[in-house]
């Protein structure tokens, strides 16, 4: 066989962000290194790229084979990428904005994240249960007493009828750790000290 005959079918689809047509193509290359490539087109222009590389080039058919799966999930999961929050800048950056739809409002964990110097967000339910497995080892280690005490700190904002609390932020380490309540949860904010940045009142302008 030539080596044309190992050579996959791509994939390509359609979809629209707005009122501009995407096109997404996949395909498989062995020059100069064996990969898998992603390019997202509009108008004929490539806006992104994405790229797999691959340990060997094929060169059998059982190699074929295998990669064909590899090329229709990178298309797939690029497909479901596009339509997510986190391909939306770069969508935005690269399309006429006369053309996007209105920008999707940012969840209040998203607002806190974007705060300068904050390096983790801790989502809880009134009664100090963490939701979620994202809480660090090191995290909890590092806060062994307010782990202990957790439910007496949630005291900090008062219980208001059907399970609710008042909402604000309190500030539990200075410059380190901060709780919020938005009424219906609570999150723990992690930050680093930063010159010129007063997390109390940027969270609370998040939390607004």
């Amino acid at each position: 066989m030539v080596m044309a005959d190992y050579i996959p079918a791509g994939r390509t689809s359609r979809t629209l962000y707005g009122r501009v047509e995407l096109q997404i193509q996949t395909e498989y290359a062995y020059r100069p290194d064996p990969r898998l490539t992603t390019s997202i087109f509009s108008k004929g222009q490539v806006i992104h790229k994405i790229e797999q590389e691959l340990p060997q080039p094929i060169t059998s058919m059982e190699d074929k084979s295998r990669v064909e799966t590899l090329l229709l999930r990178q298309h797939k999961q690029v497909m479901e990428v596009i339509k997510s929050d986190e391909f939306e800048d770069i969508l935005r950056a690269r399309l006429p904005e006369k053309d996007l739809p209105p920008p999707r409002p940012k969840s209040l964990p998203e607002r806190l994240k974007a705060v300068g110097g904050v390096t983790g967000v801790y989502a809880l339910d009134n009664e100090g249960n963490f939701l979620g497995s994202n809480v660090s080892s090191g995290f909890k280690r590092q806060y062994k007493a307010v782990f202990r005490h957790l439910r007496e700190l949630l005291g900090v904002f008062t219980e208001l009828p059907e399970g609710r609390r008042e909402d604000g932020v309190y500030e539990v380490e200075r410059d380190r750790l901060y709780l919020i309540s938005t009424g219906n949860g609570c999150f723990f904010v992690l930050t680093t000290p930063a010159d010129g940045v007063n997390y109390e009142q940027a969270l609370i302008s998040a939390l607004r």
